[in-house]
């Protein structure tokens, strides 16, 4: 019974994340913004949560500060942990050196800039 509700928790943190990147990175697709959640010790809910953000440069102050602030409030929601004990770590790294079908990506572009 355990396994099944931390499961399906984690399965709304999950989908609750991908809308946040989408509204807030605005990436043309999700698929190539890694975000990751894991606790610093312990299970989720017993220690820090650390957040691993790797992307492609591009991405402005306000688009990351909101990114912080969106999965801080799904982890509210989810797990009730406090603002405060979310940390984040935004990795950016040249559009050469992400692969994907062996193929380097371009240059990040925000979707809603794009025309």
């Amino acid at each position: 019974m355990f396994l099944k509700v931390f499961l399906k928790i984690l399965k709304k943190i999950h989908i609750k994340v991908k809308e946040v990147v989408l509204k807030t990175l605005a990436p043309k697709e999700v698929k190539y913004d890694y975000v990751s959640i894991r606790e610093a010790f312990g299970f989720i809910g017993d220690g820090l949560p650390v957040i691993d953000v790797d992307l492609r440069p591009g991405r402005d102050a306000r688009r990351k500060k909101a990114l912080v602030d969106g999965i801080s409030e799904v982890l509210k929601e989810t797990l009730n942990i406090t603002n405060e004990d979310v940390y984040c770590l935004f990795r950016e790294t040249p559009a050469q050196n992400h692969y994907t079908g062996g193929e380097p990506l371009p240059e990040w572009v925000a979707s809603d800039e794009c025309k």
